[in-house]
């Protein structure tokens, strides 16, 4: 995993837009260096009958990796959009399983709610700090559903009406089943260590490009190259947000749970 994806994980506490600022800087300030020890050791290779040749490069470069960049943030923040419409389907579908329960037969009405309780306290109060942390989520909320789904299967009854209820909350339970296995699943999707080391790549080349340019003077070099560097670190710091939903401090947060918990369950 790269640095910046470890350190914005376990400093969750810190708001985006500081560390994205401290990335920035960083980044920035390292390119510029770079770019002064450069010209330093190879004053000799740098001339401004070059530049045209370095300007193709520098363009071929620059395309390539600005569309493949673009569109791995394209990618992560609609994979971002995803996690958080699963998570909104996860707790509607808790919501509307405690609805159905209402219409049920004691002593599984009881049961069904209680379920509905735990399994939200669990979410909440286990899962969700399991996930931020970026540690192995339990599987304790499953067991709960299983519970459930197990105390439908036990349930016999001829009244239409239960039966009509019954066989929704089966449904609803199969959807929230695989709404919460696909939310752990999210917790385990980052962008892939290959995809990382060419992006890292396409970074470095476009870096190294800027060095080899020769231009009417050396702060101009130092401020279009910052220029560059700047806006490759905040580009990059899009893919480390939206790649973990559920972690640092533009995580997605279990409000709908509380939400809920809170109106129906108190």
């Amino acid at each position: 995993m790269p640095l910046l994806n470890f350190l914005y994980i376990h400093n969750l506490d810190a708001p985006a837009w500081v560390a994205c600022l401290v990335t920035i800087f960083f980044t920035t300030a390292v390119t510029l260096l770079g770019l002064f020890l450069f010209r330093k050791i190879y004053p000799a290779s740098l001339s401004k009958a070059n530049n045209d040749t370095i300007n193709l490069a520098m363009s071929v470069v620059s395309l390539f990796s600005s569309l493949l960049i673009s569109l791995l943030v394209i990618n992560v923040w609609n994979s971002y959009l995803s996690v958080e419409r699963t998570v909104n389907l996860e707790a509607h579908t808790v919501e509307d399983i405690y609805r159905l329960s209402q219409a049920m037969p004691e002593p599984i009405k009881s049961e069904l709610i209680s379920d509905v309780n735990q399994y939200i306290e669990v979410v909440i109060n286990e899962e969700w700090p399991a996930m931020a942390a970026d540690k192995q989520v339990g599987d304790k909320g499953r067991k709960i559903l299983l519970h459930s789904n197990n105390l439908l299967l036990q349930l016999h009854s001829n009244n239409p009406v239960t039966l009509n209820f019954h066989s929704k909350l089966l449904d609803k339970l199969s959807i929230l089943f695989d709404a919460r296995r696909d939310r752990i699943l999210a917790t385990k999707s980052h962008v892939p260590a290959v995809i990382w080391l060419v992006i890292w790549t396409c970074s470095f080349l476009i870096i190294i490009t800027s060095y080899l340019y020769t231009a009417e003077s050396f702060s101009l070099h130092l401020i279009s190259t910052g220029f560059i560097a700047a806006l490759l670190a905040s580009t990059i710091f899009l893919i480390i947000i939206f790649g973990h939903p559920f972690q640092g401090s533009m995580r997605i947060q279990p409000n709908v749970f509380i939400d809920f918990s809170n109106g129906n369950l108190k």
